[in-house]
């Protein structure tokens, strides 16, 4: 009988384990909270570098307006070389960063070091993460 109940406490802590974890590999600020509630219920696309493969390729997240107030500016950069000895983690060569901009007020950013990704799946994952704070 004890044998059963201490398998049923490791299969019970690793659920828990497994269910209550969030990505924290994503770095997440707040800049305005007083602008984090508001409800948004348009935004306008501002990606850069810009690119038609990765636009392409991320459209379909959100429909977009060119004449909205509210910004999603995603920028993203790939193949980094770092040839500085001062960093440590030269194993990282890209980065995605998605942030809502409101009349030209940062509200709340979402940033991830990446490696070796695909850019427009790992933006995909953060406008995730940002809807996780953000009601769009």
């Amino acid at each position: 009988m004890n044998i059963l109940f201490t398998k049923q406490v490791i299969i019970l802590s690793l659920a828990f384990l497994f269910l209550g974890c969030e990505d924290k590999s994503y770095l997440k600020t707040v800049y305005n909270k007083e602008l984090l509630n508001k409800n948004y219920t348009c935004l306008k696309l501002n990606l850069s570098p810009y690119s038609s493969e990765v636009y392409d390729n991320i459209k379909d997240i959100y429909n977009f307006s060119s004449k909205c107030d509210n910004v999603l500016k995603i920028s993203y950069k790939s193949n980094i070389g770092c040839t500085s000895k001062f960093n440590t983690n030269k194993s990282l060569n890209s980065f995605i960063n998605l942030e809502i901009i409101v009349k030209n007020k940062l509200v709340y950013s979402v940033y991830k070091d990446l490696k070796d990704a695909n850019i427009s799946i790992e933006i995909k994952k953060g406008y995730k993460q940002l809807c996780k704070k953000i009601k769009i």
